[in-house]
């Protein structure tokens, strides 16, 4: 699949790739300047797996669907996993749906929210967030 630029170019997959992976080189430069980040950690790995699922949910289900096996030897698993994985993936679709029918999906006022109250559980104070992080620690 392709996106589009607003020029007309074509943006491939691998170009969609080397920009994640540009990605997460610059949050490792963020954590590297702010440690309290790896607050996030677990949620991006976690919106990282449910959209693979929801990926694999839709590839396995749309035109030109691919097969779980075929999916299967694309990550060298069984059909089985990837079966589990569809199923995963079609529940995190139908809440993303959901969710986008609410409004915005990712807000930043949630995340910096989050942020605090994972640093406070953790009782570690945050002292390399910007101003308004820091400040939902007073507001959690």
């Amino acid at each position: 699949m392709a996106g589009r630029h607003r020029r007309g170019r074509q943006t491939e997959t691998s170009d969609y790739v080397a920009f994640m992976m540009r990605v997460f080189n610059g949050f490792g430069d963020r954590i590297a300047d702010d440690p309290a980040a790896l607050a996030h950690l677990r949620d991006l790995e976690t919106a990282f797996v449910n959209a693979v699922n929801m990926g694999i949910f839709r590839a396995n289900s749309g035109a030109g669907k691919y097969s779980t096996p075929e999916i299967g030897r694309l990550l060298g698993v069984s059909h089985q996993a990837i079966q589990k994985r569809a199923g995963k993936g079609r529940d995190a679709y139908a809440e993303l749906q959901r969710a986008r029918g609410a409004g915005a999906v990712i807000r930043l006022a949630s995340l910096r929210a989050r942020r605090a109250e994972l640093l406070e559980a953790a009782a570690v104070p945050d002292r390399t967030g910007s101003e308004r992080e820091r400040g939902m620690l007073r507001a959690v």
